[in-house]
């Protein structure tokens, strides 16, 4: 086999630096394209990528070179068109709008909004599309949420773009991050392992500086984040899925337990088809109620998953959930002034 040319080298290499480049406002720097270059096995100086920008640039005049201070960053006009090699075809466009029409209420504006150009040239490709009945399909297809559909929160693209990159490049963070009932931000030197896209909001996964137990962080209470030159070294035996499966994103309240309920058949009926753990088991009670045996961890979730059925479910076992409903209920009577005197 022939070695690739010098002229196919270079425009192997133009090629993968315009892709890195991000749109405006968020830029990268020559050091850090040449550092994810690397990673893609391309083997350049940085002082030959600030000329190759210098001469992209001339090219591409959306393009632009940020020098109020340095390192330079670089980034695409927020309005330019995506770079396609091969061009976008039916199938994907078909793709893209689909995502536009079903992403736009779960993702972050400022994720939505840096995939624009894609939904922009999705559009163009559909309208122009010979083939009718695939160009309809966007419109035969939707999501429902199930339950009260609530408005995902902005999250800054400064901030979004620094988790990305720690995330990628497996660096630490510092973040100014807001907890919940706090009047200031605090600084955080964060390790992220994973990112949680839960009902619209972003959840970073991490450890706290050189501490092994795992916490967890909402975008949107962030105030500013950057990347920092410290590697991640991750907790031994860390799985993100293995961490989602334990209930690792709900709000604990203790360990996984043994949980005993009394549910309609209504509700039954959905359980079968989408159980509450694996070991889950449903015998017949009476007419009306069967009786539900299942492992779940002890979480706010589930409580709230609960409390949502009201009537429908009663909780058997464990006794002090049990009696916590009980107390629950009554306070919920009083509230709504039923048995008051």
């Amino acid at each position: 086999m022939s070695r690739p040319s010098p002229v196919s080298d270079a425009v192997h290499r133009h090629w993968a630096m315009l892709r890195l480049i991000p749109r405006s406002p968020r830029k990268i720097d020559a050091g850090r394209l040449e550092r994810l270059l690397a990673q893609q096995g391309i083997d350049v100086h940085r002082r030959s990528i600030q000329r190759d920008l210098e001469a992209l640039s001339r090219v591409f005049v959306d393009l632009r070179r940020d020098d109020r201070s340095k390192p330079y960053g670089w980034s695409w006009n927020e309005r330019s068109a995506s770079l396609e090699v091969p061009g976008m075809g039916v199938g994907p466009a078909v793709t893209f709008e689909l995502l536009r029409e079903h992403l736009s209420a779960v993702l972050p504006h400022s994720t939505f909004r840096a995939l624009g150009p894609h939904f922009k040239r999705a559009r163009e490709v559909l309208a122009q599309s010979p083939n009718a009945k695939m160009a309809r399909w966007p419109a035969k297809v939707r999501v429902a949420p199930r339950g009260q559909p609530l408005q995902a929160p902005n999250v800054l693209p400064s901030v979004l773009e620094a988790v990305y990159t720690g995330l990628l490049e497996e660096r630490r963070l510092v973040v100014h991050y807001c907890k919940r009932g706090a009047d200031s931000d605090s600084e955080y030197e964060v390790s992220p392992l994973g990112l949680v896209l839960r009902s619209g909001t972003m959840v970073l996964v991490g450890t706290f500086w050189k501490y092994q137990n795992i916490s967890q962080m909402l975008l949107h209470r962030m105030s500013h984040a950057e990347v920092i030159d410290e590697r991640v070294v991750p907790p031994k035996g860390f799985r993100l899925d293995r961490y989602i499966e334990s209930g690792g994103l709900g709000f604990r309240c203790g360990k996984a337990f043994k949980l005993e309920l009394l549910v309609h058949e209504l509700v039954a009926r959905t359980l079968r088809e989408t159980p509450l753990g694996k070991d889950q088991k449903l015998t017949a009670h009476d007419e009306e109620y069967l009786r539900l045996r299942v492992t779940v961890p002890d979480t706010v979730e589930l409580r709230t998953w609960l409390q949502g059925h009201g009537p429908m479910i009663e909780v058997v076992k464990p006794v002090r959930l049990r009696r916590e409903f009980a107390e629950a209920a009554r306070r919920m009577a009083g509230r709504h002034g039923v048995g008051a005197a």
